[in-house]
């Protein structure tokens, strides 16, 4: 009995796969955090770039002639300040500037003050952000105000 105890203490003395499995439990680890870090990293990154083109298409918006007499925006003047959200210019581009955003995606709501318009919100709504691990969808969120500067000018 003594000899089977003896012989059972040397074999749990020996260290010979210890660190494989310190390896496979450590690496397991890390790989959850950096996978993690990135998903994080990636969807703050395109969030980012979205909060830029929103800001720039509010910014517009604020600067061009408004030829509406009510809140509800001309086509013309929409459809422009969307280009400038998705393509960075007035006129339609090729390419957005995040993958799968769309005019649809691109909310312009004018407010009126004592009868003439007094500022300009863009904002994002029913757009996904697909990173790879999980999704994103956004409701009204980046919206952008900017205080009207512009001419109005109603038809």
């Amino acid at each position: 009995m003594r000899e089977r105890l003896k012989s059972f203490v040397r074999r749990a003395r020996r260290r010979e796969g210890n660190a494989v499995l310190e390896f496979a439990l450590g690496s397991s680890v890390l790989i959850a955090i950096f996978a993690g870090t990135f998903q994080f990293g990636y969807t703050f990154l395109q969030y980012n770039n979205l909060e830029n083109a929103v800001a720039r298409g509010a910014r517009y918006a604020s600067l061009i002639p408004y030829d509406s007499a009510t809140t509800s925006p001309s086509q013309a003047f929409q459809s422009a300040v969307q280009n400038v959200v998705l393509y960075g210019s007035p006129t339609a581009g090729t390419s957005p500037v995040l993958p799968g955003l769309q005019a649809s995606n691109v909310q312009v709501t004018v407010t009126f003050t004592n009868g003439v318009p007094s500022a300009m919100t863009v904002a994002i709504t029913g757009y996904t952000i697909n990173a790879i691990f999980a999704a994103t969808t956004l409701s009204l969120k980046p919206s952008v105000t900017f205080a009207y500067q512009g001419v109005w000018s109603p038809v």
